[in-house]
C-alpha cells in the first residue's frame, strides 16, 4: 500500500460517528469504502476520493490537520469548484465558519451548481441570502427538498411561522422520512412546550448511529414530560460526550448542567 495514505484512518468507531452532524451520519458509514476507493482509484495521482475521505475522518476525528494534508496532496488533482466546495462544506461543519463559507461562496462563482448553492445555502447565517440561495434552486426545481427545507429554515426564523411549517409538511407529504424535516418539525414543538409532540418528531428519525445532539434532544423531551427513567438513561450514555457534538442547539456549559440536573434528580 502506498504511504502516502498513512495518515487516513483505518476506520471510525460508532462513537465518533454518531459525534458528527446529523447531516455527516449516512456518508460516515461508507468510510472504509471511501477510503479504499482512494487507495485503489488514486494511487498515483490523489484526487476527489483522498480529500473526501479525510473531510470524512476529520469531522469525525475533529481532527482538521486531516483535511491539511489532504489538501497538499490533492489540490490540483480536481476542479477547483470541488475543492473548494468540499472542504468549506467540512470547515463549516467542523466550526471554521468564516473561512468554510469563503470557500462555499468561491464554489458557487465558480460553479453555481444546485449543489454548491444549496450547500451555501445550509452554511449561511443569513437568512436573506439562505432564502435568496434556496428559491434560485427552486425556480429550476420546484419540488427539491433540500432548497424547500432552506427556504422553510429561513422563513421559521424570519417570523413567518405558518407558510415555514407549510413547508415542511410539504417536504414531508413527498418524502416521509426526511430527517432534516422531521427534526425540525420537533424543534418547532420544543420551542411552543409541546413536549410530547416535539419527541413524537424526534423519534421519527431513522438514523444508525443516533446522532448525539438528537439523543440529547430526546433526552431533554423525556425529561419535560416526566419519564425521568428514560431521561436518565439516555443522559448518563451522552454526557461524558456532549462536549464533542458541533450542533448543539445551546452552549455546552448548559447542555451539561441539564445533563447533570437529570442525572442527580
Amino acid at each position: 500500500m502506498n504511504q502516502k495514505f498513512d495518515f487516513l484512518p483505518h476506520k471510525l468507531t460508532k462513537d465518533e460517528i454518531a459525534l458528527a452532524p446529523s447531516n455527516w451520519i449516512k456518508p460516515l458509514r461508507s468510510y472504509r469504502i471511501k477510503r479504499l476507493r482512494a487507495i485503489w482509484l488514486e494511487d498515483e495521482r490523489p484526487s476527489y476520493y483522498t480529500l473526501l475521505t479525510a473531510v470524512m475522518a476529520a469531522i469525525a476525528k475533529k481532527d482538521r490537520h486531516l483535511i491539511d494534508i489532504a489538501s497538499q496532496l490533492t489540490k490540483g488533482n480536481m476542479p477547483e469548484y470541488i475543492y473548494q466546495s468540499l472542504v468549506g462544506i467540512a470547515l463549516c461543519d467542523m466550526g471554521f465558519k468564516e473561512e468554510g463559507l469563503a470557500m462555499e461562496r468561491e464554489a458557487v462563482r465558480l460553479k453555481p451548481s444546485h449543489s454548491n448553492l444549496l450547500s451555501l445555502a445550509a452554511d449561511t447565517d443569513d437568512l436573506d441570502e439562505k432564502e435568496e440561495l434556496a428559491k434560485k434552486v427552486l425556480n429550476e426545481n420546484s419540488k427539491d427538498s433540500d432548497a424547500l427545507q432552506h427556504l422553510a429554515y429561513a422563513k421559521y426564523f424570519k417570523g413567518k411561522r405558518q407558510e415555514a411549517e407549510r413547508l415542511f409538511d410539504e417536504i414531508l407529504k413527498n418524502e416521509p422520512n426526511n430527517i432534516g424535516a422531521l427534526e425540525f418539525k420537533g424543534n418547532i414543538c420544543l420551542d411552543r412546550k409541546g413536549y410530547d409532540k416535539a419527541l413524537e418528531w424526534y423519534l421519527k428519525v431513522k438514523l444508525k448511529p443516533k446522532p448525539i445532539s438528537l439523543q440529547f434532544k430526546i433526552c431533554r423531551c423525556y425529561y419535560l414530560i416526566g419519564k425521568i427513567r428514560k431521561a436518565k438513561k439516555i443522559a448518563k450514555k451522552i454526557q461524558d460526550k456532549i462536549s464533542l457534538v458541533y450542533d448543539l442547539e445551546m452552549s455546552i456549559d448548559k447542555a451539561d448542567e441539564l445533563l447533570t440536573g437529570i442525572l442527580n434528580s
